[in-house]
């Protein structure tokens, strides 16, 4: 019996970056962050759902760039040959996009209110496009935050969740955009 071979890291590595750049992963949104509130790493790829989208994956692309910049999103992430683009590291305090952060995100009630509306928030937004079979696009944002109180690591951490309206508006903004219902 032959001896098992074991990978080098090296090959370990190229073989995970051509895994990682296969057109049947290109929506995988195989990133993961850090955020207040959550025991170990969030996988964007775990969450939102994939929407269908009547244009061509490069015009949906750019449509999602420009939905972003409209919503104050400084685009951080863009990787136009995986389909995808956003921001992992977002920190914002009462209002996002012109409205109460309660809007976008629910970290539960406190003795003052929506507590997004009073701890700093944490977001991770990571939208990603692919080639549909019908020749449209299948389009999939992930939004995932935690919340930290002012008083920093003294006060507990908050995991939230996204009542859905930042994808609702990103996916808006994409139609409009492209001029699609």
């Amino acid at each position: 019996m032959a001896p098992r071979r074991l990978l080098t890291p090296l090959a370990a590595l190229l073989l995970a970056i051509a895994g990682a750049a296969s057109p049947a992963r290109a929506q995988a949104l195989n990133a993961t962050v850090m955020l207040p509130g959550f025991r170990g790493v969030v996988r964007l790829d775990t969450v939102g759902t994939a929407v269908a989208v009547n244009a061509p994956p490069g015009a949906v692309f750019t449509a999602l760039r420009f939905a972003l910049d409209s919503l104050g999103v400084e685009v951080a992430v863009r990787d136009s040959a995986a389909g995808l683009v956003g921001n992992l590291g977002l920190k914002h305090t009462r209002r996002f996009a012109g409205k109460q952060m309660s809007t976008w995100v629910d970290c539960g009630i406190g003795h003052t209110g929506a507590t997004a509306n009073a701890y700093r928030v944490h977001m991770a937004i990571l939208a990603g496009v692919a080639a549909a079979s019908d020749g449209g696009s299948r389009v999939r944002v992930a939004v995932a935050a935690g919340a930290q109180a002012f008083s920093g690591p003294l006060g507990d951490p908050i995991a939230c969740e996204s009542t859905g309206a930042i994808e609702n508006r990103i996916l808006e903004l994409v139609r409009q955009r492209l001029g699609a219902p």
